[in-house]
């Protein structure tokens, strides 16, 4: 046994330097690839968020920044986007073979049986095989010629009925003819019989194939995140509306089949194209190693009625769209055509080659408005250089033949219509030069590049022969809407709507909102600093704002009418809260009051707050605590002071409220409680935390959970909330001992213990120590930090404003006289203070944004319709900063106050760091007891100067990320015990 490990170590020795020597170079290999350039990513999501909703727009403004051969990572998926002439070439031609598969997608694999098709299938022998039938079978120039006479019919028959609207002096909708008449021959190819005579409901067939394009086109969570996506697509519905598409779309595919495969089917003068891929199945069973079934058939048949449809008819559209924008160019080309055909009634397909400005037109349609603005996208097989950069297997690469069409470097004026600019040039459309690449090139150009056109070329020359074109009454040129649709196809406009809109839901106006992506609405907008991303939003969108945060509509606002009309005219109509994770676990399944949805429990509750342990009574039975706890923090900071040392008022106030809100909740202070002070602060802490992060069930209800248990957020949760469960269960025990003193007055679970006791039910809710627990979050979460930020920034605020200072050190020491210490009897003559403690909840409300409200019933608000079920913060950090309501606003004013009743308890709209309305912070009064008497003291008994070395400017005012506005670095200052002026000094009396 030695002897055979012997033996291993040794071969290990040995192989140890090829390894070593191995690894590096693998890792020199790796070290020395040069991806292409792209802009910063995201986590998770990578460069998701900056795709818009024309994409091909959003890609070609980041191709400006990171040139044409660009690197996005969309969600899991490696993507290179190129946008230019010369970058495509190499792609399509000279590594055509390394990059000519295609990446398997969600709608494009149901849509094509598990890719039988020829569009969408991956390369190989199957494809080749597929391919060569398309080209030589199916899209021939001999096959396109056999069907000239179904193409000339259907034109006819569409020029008899614009006819018809012509006598009539009507208007037509040229995007529906079009498609009709797309689908109408499209139908007389593949199926041997126009659309009339299909015996199929016309408009629910073109609803299938709008449906099914937009499958094709739509941004599914699977084609980004292959792992995990699907779970989102069956959670959002995207699965169940695809399978709905592919079986209405086979239905018709298995009933023109089983028609074409009738005994008593007349036998046609020419094959159409079923026909031909039957005798195909027939005649050759195998196409390679595979099988040939109807499925096969049923796939092609997708191909060419998705591609033939609604492509042929955006070229037409745009066209004509373009020469009606342009009467230059429509005079031109009617010359033409009327010039070559004369009067012969109508043109046919025969005429076509003479039209040469005709096919110019075309070709600058195809320019600006590519039926698809990004080619399908491929994947790459093999590793190669593009441009210089390294391209690795498994890429996903897509063309933006948008930003080539409009590329300078190519077009000289590219934004202009103008057909002339191909006189005497050989640029085409068909695959050989790279300018110019609506269908594509290489092996994956679109083989039925000559079906399409022959079509296009034929309807706008009889169109534009037959008739002058005016537009409708009272528009000019100009004010043709030459705006796209969403997504990858360029829609003129929208063709057709696919789900009727009830007249309720198409007469409401929702707010105003940033546009949104798939799946992650706005979420990708939200900074680290939430509050002041909605503000930058807010300033471009409104103060009634709406954004789409996965899968959660949320209104923000952001100004002081609209907080009115929400607080208080629609309080009742938006009280309820929504459930969060966070809330939901740290509050006992919302036991609480803060966080529990609008109901009569959260009324009972809210009654106990407000009467037993909020009342004003109930806050002035607490006063010696404070006073206490005040003396002892001055007593310690004296002693600093005598050393001459600065200290950190960030963590000294913390553990001032720390101590204050134990001896209100459990009767003694923190520092006799027992617990570790640092550990109980660093708990406080990271429950606030996870009160206020972002948690991904909170805006993906239905699956957010799964991402919360893989990043680990679900773990950090139930760790914080056992933590504060066992602290408050020893709280609750200590109370409960029969050896335990009686106090000589209650504190809060006193109290809490006593409701319990006396009355065993609120409403139908039987009372448990987790309703008593639950109010404990409140009070600790709230009470303990809320009061030491006001505090550190009201500090931060007077030592970077000296004047000020001065002028409430001034009062307090006026009234105070040589007392020693100011009291809370004191506090009311301190109206200075009073205006400071204002003005830093103006700038610095502890809570940025108010907790999340949840709207109960639809009202309206500054106009906008606003739904049920939706959420809705007030961004009080915006409002307490908004110039309509503030004169400089950014200034540290106190005097701003002077002679004013605005005050922060909820009647005045412009001042909100508690809220207003029922919702309101029922622990107001207990807050600013504290953060009023601390002050006092502090400015009564110290001089305060900065640590050596700095000045007012330097004082960093920056926040800390989140919804909590700590100061991101401590306050740290050097108390000086102020020295009394010299007896009948009237110094103060004069401030």
């Amino acid at each position: 046994m030695s002897l055979c490990a012997s033996h291993l170590w040794l071969c290990f020795l040995l192989l140890l330097p090829l390894l070593l020597f191995m690894k590096k170079k693998v890792d020199v290999k790796r070290k020395n690839k040069q991806p292409p350039p792209g802009p910063p990513k995201l986590p998770i999501i990578g460069n998701l968020h900056q795709l818009g909703s024309l994409p091909h727009q959003s890609l070609w403004q980041l191709s400006k920044k990171y040139g044409p051969v660009m690197f996005l990572q969309l969600g899991g998926v490696p993507t290179v986007i190129v946008s230019s002439s010369k970058a495509a070439e190499e792609v399509l031609k000279v590594h055509d073979l390394d990059c000519c598969s295609r990446p398997k997608l969600a709608g494009t694999g149901k849509l094509s049986y598990n890719y039988l098709d020829i569009a969408f299938s991956p390369y190989g022998d199957y494809w080749r095989e597929m391919r060569k039938i398309g080209v030589l079978e199916l899209f021939s120039t001999k096959r396109v010629q056999s069907f000239r006479f179904a193409r000339e019919e259907e034109v006819a028959f569409l020029v008899e009925s614009m006819a018809q609207s012509s006598s009539a002096g009507r208007a037509v909708n040229l995007s529906e003819d079009l498609l009709t008449l797309a689908a109408n021959i499209t139908c007389r190819v593949a199926l041997g019989k126009s659309f009339r005579g299909s015996g199929f409901d016309g408009d629910r067939f073109q609803e299938i194939i709008h449906e099914a394009m937009a499958m094709l086109g739509v941004l599914s969570a699977s084609d980004f995140f292959p792992s995990v996506g699907w779970i989102v697509d069956r959670l959002t519905g995207l699965h169940a509306r695809l399978e709905r598409s592919f079986k209405e779309l086979d239905a018709f595919y298995q009933q023109v089949i089983d028609d074409h495969l009738n005994p008593a089917r007349m036998k046609p003068d020419q094959d159409d194209i079923i026909d031909v891929l039957l005798k195909i199945e027939k005649d050759q069973s195998e196409i390679g190693a595979v099988q040939v079934t109807k499925d096969h058939i049923k796939a092609i048949l997708m191909n060419i009625f998705l591609a033939g449809v609604d492509t042929g008819t955006i070229t037409m559209v745009w066209a004509m769209a373009e020469l009606a924008k342009n009467p230059r160019v429509m005079k031109k080309v009617q010359g033409e055509i009327r010039s070559c055909v004369g009067k012969k009634g109508k043109v046919s397909e025969t005429d076509i080659d003479q039209l040469q400005f005709l096919k110019m037109v075309v070709k600058e349609t195809l320019r600006l408005h590519p039926p698809g603005t990004l080619l399908i996208p491929r994947e790459t097989m093999s590793h190669f250089k593009l441009n210089g950069y390294d391209i690795d297997p498994k890429t996903r690469l897509q063309v933006n033949v948008w930003a080539i069409g409009r590329d300078p470097s190519n077009w000289k004026d590219p934004e202009d219509f103008l057909p002339e600019r191909f006189t005497d040039s050989s640029v085409d459309f068909k695959g050989q030069h790279f300018e110019l690449l609506p269908f594509g090139a290489g092996r994956r150009g679109c083989p039925g590049i000559y079906m399409g056109t022959a079509m296009v070329e034929l309807t706008l020359a009889n169109l534009l022969y037959s008739f002058d074109w005016k537009l409708p009454s009272g528009m000019k040129e100009q004010d043709i809407d030459m705006e796209e649709a969403a997504g990858h196809v360029c829609h003129f406009y929208t063709l057709l709507s696919c789900s009727k809109v009830d007249e309720k839901r198409k007469n409401k106006q929702p707010p105003p909102g940033p546009p949104k992506l798939p799946i992650i609405g706005n979420l990708h907008q939200l900074g680290s600093l939430l509050h002041r991303s909605l503000w930058q939003l807010s300033k471009k969108y409104g103060p009634v704002m709406l954004l789409q945060l996965g899968g959660v509509p949320t209104v923000i606002v952001s100004s002081s009418k609209a907080a009115e009309v929400v607080l208080k005219v629609h309080d009742l109509d938006c009280c309820s809260r929504p459930k969060l994770a966070g809330t939901g676990k740290l509050s006992y399944n919302y036991l609480d009051i803060a966080f529990s949805p609008y109901g009569d429990y959260w009324r009972e509750m809210r009654k106990i707050g407000v009467l037993e342990l909020f009342s004003t009574k109930r806050v002035q039975s607490f006063r010696f605590a404070r006073e206490e706890e005040v003396a002892f923090l001055v007593e310690s900071m004296a002693q600093s002071s005598s050393a001459g040392r600065a200290v950190n008022l960030s963590e000294e106030l913390l553990t001032l409220t720390a101590n204050i809100t134990c001896r209100v909740a459990l009767g003694k202070s923190f520092r006799g409680s027992g617990v570790d002070g640092d550990r109980f602060q660093e708990i406080i802490h990271e429950a606030m935390a996870m009160l206020s992060c972002l948690s991904a069930s909170d805006f993906f209800p239905s699956l957010g959970w799964i991402v919360d248990r893989l990043t680990g957020l679900h773990v950090r949760l139930e760790r914080s909330f056992k933590e504060l469960d066992a602290f408050y269960k020893q709280v609750i025990d200590d109370h409960l001992n029969p050896a335990r003193m009686k106090p000589d007055q209650d504190d809060i679970i006193d109290v809490l213990l006593k409701i319990e006791k006396d009355q065993s039910e609120i409403g139908a809710v039987r009372v448990t120590k987790d309703h008593i627990k639950a109010i404990l979050m409140n009070i600790f979460l709230a009470g303990i930090d809320t009061g030491a930020i006001t505090m550190v920034w009201a500090m931060a605020e007077l030592v970077k404003n000296p004047r000020v200072m001065k002028k409430v050190q001034g009062e307090i020491r006026s009234c105070m006289g040589k007392k020693g210490k100011v009291s809370e009897t004191d506090i009311d003559q301190l109206q200075f203070l009073k205006m400071v403690v204002k003005e830093t909840l103006r700038l610095h409300p502890p809570a940025t944004l108010l907790l999340p409200r949840e709207t109960m019933s639809h009202f309206k608000l500054n106009g906008y319709d606003i739904d049920p079920k939706t959420r809705l913060q007030v961004n009080v950090w915006a409002i307490g900063r908004d110039p309509s309501n503030w004169k400089d606003p950014e200034e540290f004013l106190p005097e701003r106050f002077t002679d004013s009743s605005v005050d922060f308890k909820g009647q005045h709209f412009e001042l909100l760091p508690f809220g207003a309305g029922r919702r309101g912070c029922p622990g107001i009064y207990m807050g600013t007891a504290m953060v009023e008497l601390t002050l006092a003291n502090l400015l009564y008994t110290f001089d305060w100067k900065l640590p050596s070395g700095m000045k007012e400017q330097d004082i960093d005012m920056e926040e800390a990320a989140g919804q909590v506005a700590y100061k991101k670095s401590p306050l740290s200052l050097v108390p000086i015990i102020h020295q009394w002026p010299a007896e009948g000094s009237n110094s103060y009396r004069a401030l």
